[in-house]
This record gives C-alpha cells, sequence and structure tokens, in this order.
C-alpha cells in the first residue's frame, strides 16, 4: 500500500531526520516523527501486558503454577486467532479512512482493555479481557506494519525497518523497565498486590490514550487509494504461494517471519513465565519475583535495540537472505541454551537472553526487508499477507506445542521447540544460498 505521490518543490522526497531516510512522496518528516513514537508505545504496551499475564493469574486468578504454561498459551492463542481475522479487515477498512483514525481507535481499545484486565477474577473473566484487548492489538499492529511500509523509500527500506525496529525494541525495554516496576515499587510502599496491579494497568491505560491524540494529530491524513477491497485469504494463499514457487527467496523471508514471530512468544510470555514461577518458588512475593523477572527480559530487549540499527544499516548493503540465515543460527543457539537453564539467578542466563534479543530482532528486520525487495509489486499485498499467515502461524503454534510442552514436559520445552525451527530455516537459508551462488 503506498502513498499518493505529492509534488515537493525541491523535486525530491523529503529525508527523514535519522540514518539519511528517504520518505516516499506525500510523507513529511512530523508524519516519520508520529510514526516511530507510535511504534515506541504500540510494542511497549504488548510488551507490558504480556509481563503482567502471570502477575494477574497469581494474584488476581490465584491459579495454580501447573496449568499456568496451557492457561496462557490458550489465551494467546486464542488471541492470535481473533487478530487473525480482523487483520484483512482492518486494512482495507484503513485504505478506506485512513490510516491515522484506524489508529487512534486502536489505542483507545486497547486503553479500554487496560482498565478491564484488573477487574478478571476467574480464567473465563481474564479470557473475555484477553479477547477484547486482541482487537485492538490487531488494529494498532495492522497499522503499525501498514505505515512502516508506507514511509519510506525503496532504496531506505532497511534503514526504515531498521529504525523503526529500534524505537519497538525501545518501547518494549522503557515500558517493562519503568511501567513494570510500579507493583514492585508500590508494594513496598505499603499498597496490597492487588492494588499495586491495578494502578500500573491503569497508567497503560492512560498513555493509551494519549498515544491515540498523538497519532491522530501527528500521521498522515488522507487515504492511499480510493477504493480498496479486502483480499479474500483464498486469493492471498493462492496468489502468495504462487509467488514464493516462484522466487524461493520469498519463501525465505516468510519462514524468516515464522521463526522470529515465534521466537517473540517464547521470549515474551514462557520466558517470563518461566522466570517469575523460579523466583515464587524460592520465596518471593509475586511484585518482587516480577521485578526480578524483568531483567533478562530487558537484556534482550537493549541488545536488540542495537542491532535494529545495525542491521538496518547492513541490510541495504549486505545480502539480506545471508543476514536472515544467520541471525536464525544464532538465535538456535541461543534458545537452545536458555532451554538448560533452570536456575532464575544463573548468570548465563543474562548473556543467553543479549543473544535471543539479537538474534529475534536480526530476523524480523532481515525477513521484512526480503519481503519488500522480493514481492513483484503487483502481488505485493498477496506477499506481504502470506508472511502475516505465517507469523500468526508461528504464534499459533508456539502458543499451542509451547504451552503444553511447558505444563506436561519441561519448562524447557518451549525453548528446544523453537531451537529446533530455527536451527531448520537457518539450513533452509544455507542451502538456498548456495544454490543461488
Amino acid at each position: 500500500m503506498i502513498a499518493r505521490a505529492v509534488n515537493h518543490p525541491m523535486g525530491n522526497p523529503p529525508r527523514g531526520f535519522l540514518a539519511g531516510i528517504r520518505l516516499a512522496p506525500g510523507i513529511l518528516p512530523r508524519h516519520l516523527h508520529s510514526y516511530l513514537y507510535a511504534a515506541f508505545v504500540t510494542v511497549g504496551l504488548f510488551a507490558f501486558v504480556s509481563f503482567m499475564q502471570p502477575y494477574l493469574m497469581n494474584v488476581n486468578l490465584g491459579l495454580a503454577p501447573e496449568v499456568q504454561g496451557r492457561t496462557v498459551a490458550a489465551l494467546n492463542f486464542a488471541n492470535e486467532l481473533i487478530a487473525l481475522c480482523l487483520v484483512a479487515p482492518f486494512g482495507a477498512l484503513a485504505d478506506k479512512i485512513g490510516r491515522r483514525a484506524l489508529y487512534a481507535c486502536g489505542f483507545l481499545w486497547l486503553a479500554a482493555g487496560f482498565l478491564l484486565y484488573p477487574q478478571a477474577r476467574t480464567v473465563a473473566q481474564l479470557t473475555g479481557c484477553s479477547l477484547f484487548f486482541s482487537v485492538g492489538v490487531a488494529a494498532v499492529g495492522t497499522m503499525l506494519g501498514t505505515v512502516l511500509a508506507d514511509t519510506p523509500q525503496e532504496s531506505s527500506r532497511g534503514r526504515m525497518v531498521g529504525v523503526a525496529g529500534f524505537f519497538q525494541g525501545l518501547g518494549a525495554f522503557t515500558f517493562v523497565a519503568t511501567l513494570g516496576m510500579v507493583p514492585h515499587w508500590l508494594t513496598r510502599a505499603g499498597v496490597d498486590e492487588l492494588a499495586a496491579g491495578r494502578i500500573a494497568l491503569t497508567i497503560a491505560a492512560a498513555l493509551g490514550a494519549v498515544s491515540a491524540v498523538v497519532v491522530l494529530l501527528g500521521l498522515k491524513a488522507g487515504t492511499p487509494s480510493a477504493s480498496a477491497p479486502a483480499m479474500p485469504l483464498t486469493r492471498v494463499l493462492r496468489e502468495g504461494l504462487a509467488a514464493a514457487r516462484r522466487n524461493p527467496r520469498i519463501w525465505l523471508a516468510c519462514l524468516l517471519q515464522f521463526g522470529s514471530f515465534g521466537d517473540r512468544v517464547v521470549l515474551g510470555t514462557f520466558l517470563m513465565l518461566r522466570l517469575q514461577q523460579g523466583w515464587l518458588e524460592r520465596g518471593l512475593s509475586m511484585a518482587d519475583a516480577a521485578s526480578r523477572a524483568r531483567v533478562p527480559f530487558i537484556a534482550a530487549m537493549a541488545s536488540g535495540l542495537v542491532t535494529a540499527l545495525v542491521v538496518g544499516v547492513l541490510l541495504d548493503r549486505i545480502d539480506r537472505m545471508r543476514i536472515g540465515s544467520a541471525a536464525m543460527a544464532l538465535a538456535a543457539a541461543s534458545y537452545l541454551a536458555c532451554g538448560f537453564i533452570d536456575d532464575p539467578s544463573s548468570g548465563l542466563l543474562l548473556g543467553v537472553a543479549i543473544l535471543l534479543g539479537v538474534g529475534q530482532i536480526a530476523a524480523i528486520i532481515a525477513g521484512q526487508t526480503l519481503l519488500g525487495q522480493e514481492a513483484p509489486r503487483d502481488l505485493r499485498g498477496a506477499v506481504f499477507g502470506l508472511a502475516g499467515i505465517c507469523a500468526s502461524a508461528a504464534i499459533l503454534f508456539s502458543n499451542a506445542i509451547g504451552g503444553w510442552l511447558y505444563d506436561s514436559v519441561s519448562r524447557g520445552g518451549p525453548f528446544f521447540l523453537l531451537a529446533g525451527v530455527n536451527f531448520a530455516i537457518c539450513l533452509f537459508g544455507i542451502r538456498l544460498g548456495r544454490r543461488r551462488g
């Protein structure tokens, strides 16, 4: 989806303020600034709600530890099904009413969802809150990728994806590092854990409402096309698969999306759950356990910040397929190592978390950039749609199989699962590179 061309008096579209990014016709620097803020908050709120799920299950619901893995996996599975059903309608709606209107509505929906979460006292009520929240996730998540695709010229796509990835990682880092500490600070001040969780979620709701105003005022007005019917799922699959058969590099880009989004589930859900349960078993309170558990996650996000900028520049200079394969190899080794670490206080865990963040972010950025490079212009919607389906399939797969492994086999099970997936994708990339050479 490409923004309408607007003639600039100087003949060239303006540059952004970072990394020499050249903006698409009609996109101004202030539009870029507003988008980067939106990317920061969007992923920050996503990371925070994942961080708070174990807190809610322990404090609000009093759920037994042996069923928490399958419970959080079932919640995420249902959420992704809702989001998958809404991505295409939201994409078409954005083409009709404009990106900024839908983005703002999505942020308001998330704000309402954050206010609902503290009211949950049963698994059924938590499921209802989570499904409501997933509608807002689908709206802002769709706009996160759509506005990113609209913003740069093709020559700057790698750098733009890298800079956006940096701000997304910075959002996850900041929200977990600061907002995630609110329950700990409040309980130390004498507030009970139930009220402390409610206050933290209310602050998140306020940030969502403020962000709705920011994107409504800051993003580009108007719609990129006069008519944009939603592409049926069957057509997305048919045309996207046909393009991938003609160009195996599209297959690799889609597999990178599959692997990296599966990694995101394990890193954001099962690592947090495993660490919080580990600290609870050592006698810490829930607020203190959540505070300790956030440290490896913050380390992973911090390493991803640097990686996003470095890889974004490299992707405009080096074969994107090789970078993606290398990222999968690093992620496979890191997840394998993480699966064997049971002690949440282990010094090795911090180093492994850093490598996890590097591999995951590099794979996401490489996959998105490779898609933009290889997708035929007249089939770009179908190819990106296929990649989105692969990302959703990875989230469903990782939650369904990972949740069962976590509760029934081993807490390291989801990590071993993704290590195998990443290694297989790496082998495919190496084989494809050799065949091309």
